[in-house]
């Protein structure tokens, strides 16, 4: 049986839950903000250095409804912590890579973990949590997350200009298998019967309704955001001058923003989860457009403004997003909702980042603003067209587990979400 925990410790474990994700994420995007350096350091282009970021979110997403899968038979605090040291032991290996190869080896490596995290982390945190309080259990380790993108990224650039990449690579490799290990601890017992269910499979989670389109805006949002985002340190050096310490500062604000807007992005989900979508894509199109009209003039003092406010609407579609998707896919489904979403996130970037790679390559990393645009006007029309998705909806019931896979005595916990 699934024992729920007390307000304190659920609180305490689902912040441990979050500081993985926060991590994981982290670890995934380290790249970005030592781009130059980690180039210098291997003897590679900075190009293919940015391609290891594809290559990670290729494996995370290849491997993460499979091993998902896989691992539903173990208990859910053994998954964590293994992804965690799967994750760990591939930043290790990234941190002495010599090559590309080698550090495309590690980082490999470390994404076979990342999936399953990101999978099994908010319905295992969800099913500990008292029934009022499970959509905020969930919330905060998605949360965790999405701070990453916009934080861990600067805070992981700053640790690695001022000691070296290496030593960044080594410092997310140990913090997350110390967090794995602390929420082992930290964590009850969680039978992965609830999800080996045949309620739990692929096409019964594609086909809940709402979901399409809700992977549709994921895909697009995502997209569109790494283009720019994974050659954000060429880009604002070639438009706006800023490298250095003035780029790690750019990243610091940048990075604030993104915390205000997955802090409020739980009550804009509950208040006006359609028209919080909806301005938050507007939002993030304006920007970028906007940006790229002051990179084209070199308008410093009216570009960086915007690429702060990219941060804060991109944090609060993540975020508004990702409880989307556990409102239409609960129960038995969580996990396998959780993964697909991750799978796609994971394609989103591929192809950000191979579509900034093939820019800047070609010497038009000036243009790379609109075609992030152009993610956010895609966005922006399906949010038009089918607001619904985004929309309350009803709890739903506990579903019924196969017998055959499930103990008897698993408890049968349904994951219908409370209102943040």
């Amino acid at each position: 049986m699934t024992a729920v925990l007390s307000r304190r410790a659920e609180a305490i474990a689902t912040v441990a839950l979050a500081a993985i994700a926060f991590i994981v994420v982290t670890g995934e995007t380290l790249p970005i903000g030592l781009i130059a350096e980690v180039a210098d350091g291997i003897g590679a282009t900075e190009s293919r250095v940015g391609l290891t970021v594809s290559w990670y979110a290729l494996i995370a997403a290849a491997s993460a409804v499979p091993l998902t899968r896989w691992t539903s038979r173990f208990d859910r605090r053994q998954v964590l912590l293994g992804s965690a040291a799967v994750f760990g032991a591939g930043h290790l290996v990234a941190a002495f890579a010599q090559d590309v190869a080698v550090l495309g080896a590690g980082r490999g490596l470390a994404a076979l973990g990342h999936g399953v995290y990101f999978a099994v982390a908010a319905p295992a945190a969800m099913r500990l949590a008292r029934p009022e309080a499970r959509g905020r259990a969930g919330a905060r380790v998605m949360v965790g997350g999405s701070i990453a993108l916009v934080v861990g990224t600067p805070l992981a650039t700053l640790l690695g200009q001022v000691s070296s990449w290496r030593v960044a690579m080594l410092a997310v490799g140990v913090v997350a298998v110390a967090l794995g290990v602390l929420v082992a601890r930290l964590l009850p017992p969680l039978s992965g019967a609830e999800v080996r269910g045949s309620g739990g499979s692929v096409l019964s989670t594609v086909r809940v309704p709402g979901v399409l389109p809700i992977l549709g805006v994921v895909l697009f949002a995502v997209t569109g955001h790494f283009t720019l985002y994974t050659y954000i340190a060429p880009y604002v050096g070639e438009r706006f001058g800023v490298t250095g310490a003035g780029l790690t500062i750019l990243l610091l604000v940048y990075g604030a923003a993104a915390v205000v807007g997955s802090t409020l992005a739980g009550r804009v989900a509950d208040l006006r989860p359609v028209a919080g979508v909806r301005v938050a894509a507007a939002t993030f199109t304006i920007a970028l457009a906007g940006l790229w009209a002051a990179g084209s003039l070199s308008i410093e003092i009216a570009g960086l403004p915007l690429i702060v406010l990219w941060g804060g609407a991109f944090s609060v579609l993540n975020v508004c997003v990702a409880l989307a998707v556990l409102r239409r896919a609960p129960g038995p489904r969580a996990e396998t909702a959780n993964a697909i979403t991750g799978i796609v996130f994971q394609v989103g970037i591929v192809t950000g980042s191979a579509l900034g790679a093939a820019a800047s390559s070609a010497g038009l990393l000036a243009t790379v603003p609109l075609l992030t645009a152009a993610g956010g006007v895609l966005v922006l029309t399906i949010a038009m067209l089918r607001g619904s998705a985004f929309a309350h909806a009803p709890v739903t019931p506990i579903e019924p587990l196969d017998t055959a896979a499930a103990p008897r005595d698993a408890e049968k916990v349904g994951l219908g979400l409370p209102r943040v």
